[in-house]
């Protein structure tokens, strides 16, 4: 379990661990079979790499979990490489984003030249994205829509039946649209993935990293219909995902009781934290995901570091600015203390 990321002298005090409220991996660690699996491997010789298509039980595994044929999943090495692989493969000219939202999108689209159109969501309607519109701002000649599903920083969630919609107004527009669900394991939400076979411009994006606190070990999976995967299995490297992490993903797959144990403690401990901050008298913004929004002093991400604790600062996203910052919650007496050091600078 990652409990710190690293230790600071912060304003002459002596070394002290850094709690990490800024990151979106869970606070919580890997399941113990898998945290095993992970200490085992630094005691192993690397295994031969091979082509994820050489041995095809993750992506049989993940098809049949998801009730879907083996040519619509697709094992990828992250949602990172996934982002901008999908940009530099189908080449998009002009593309639209829901601002706020995870900066990868932008860079990978501006680094390729392509036009970036943006949707900016401000404070006053809470983030909340309207179907109808952002369905408008799917102009002619659009060829690509990130949407980002629970979102990232606001933890918004557009509901299924509006995705679903988006889809078929992307479709009539002959536009593709990316739903980003790397974040879904985090609510009890079902996502879009059953709606793929009704879309050929329908990619779904999933991820097990994060849920799972693999950090260093990018792992994620691409729905999308047979036209869609096949055209990015060139993009994969010979030795991407390797043998091992592919079995540390067959492993993560028989750990639904994991996900719904974490749920529930994370659920608990985001209404702890977001009760002690507005009871201090800041504005909150909670939504569907575990991690949140809240607005505070402009200058309290460096007040906060000299306590050891550290908070996601989000002035640099769209329709943010000062003042606004993202935590996850971590477990309880963290979470206690970060609420004590909040209070130290009422």
């Amino acid at each position: 379990m990652i409990h710190f990321i690293g230790e600071t002298r912060a304003g002459g005090s002596p070394k002290r661990t850094v709690l990490d409220f800024s990151s979106l991996f869970n606070p919580l660690g890997p399941p113990p079979g898998i945290a095993k699996l992970l200490r085992k491997s630094f005691n192993e010789e690397p295994s031969h790499p091979l082509h994820p298509f050489s041995s095809k039980k993750l992506r049989r595994v993940l098809a049949q979990d998801l009730d879907l044929k083996e040519d619509e999943v697709l094992p990828v090495p992250g949602r990172l490489w996934t982002i901008h692989t999908i940009v530099k493969v189908f080449k998009p000219q002009k593309a639209l984003l829901v601002q706020p939202t995870s900066k990868e999108y932008v860079k990978a689209l501006r680094s390729s030249g392509c036009q970036v159109k943006e949707f900016v969501l401000g404070p006053e309607r809470v983030f909340k994205l309207c179907l109808g519109e952002m369905a408008w701002q799917v102009e002619e000649g659009t060829d690509l829509v990130f949407l980002c599903n629970p979102n990232d920083p606001t933890g918004y969630y557009m509901p299924e039946d509006e995705v679903e919609a988006l889809v078929r107004w992307c479709r009539d527009k002959e536009c593709l649209l990316v739903v980003d669900e790397a974040f879904l394991p985090f609510t009890e939400k079902r996502g879009v993935v059953s709606q793929v076979v009704n879309y050929p411009n329908l990619v779904v994006l999933r991820d097990l990293s994060h849920i799972f606190n693999l950090a260093g070990m990018p792992l994620g999976y691409i729905v999308a219909q047979p036209k869609v995967t096949e055209v990015l299995i060139p993009s994969l490297s010979p030795t991407s995902p390797d043998p091992f992490t592919q079995k540390v993903g067959l492993a993560c797959l028989m750990e639904r009781d994991f996900i719904k144990e974490k749920r529930t403690l994370l659920k608990q401990e985001k209404t702890f934290l977001t009760k002690g901050i507005i009871n201090m008298g800041f504005q909150v913004f909670s939504w569907a995901t575990p991690y949140f929004l809240f607005r505070g002093p402009n200058d309290l991400k460096g007040k906060l570091l000299k306590s050891g604790i550290l908070v996601k600062d989000c002035s640099s996203f769209p329709g943010l600015g000062l003042g606004y910052y993202r935590i996850f919650p971590r477990t309880k007496g963290e979470n206690q203390r970060f609420v004590e050091a909040l209070a130290s600078l009422q």
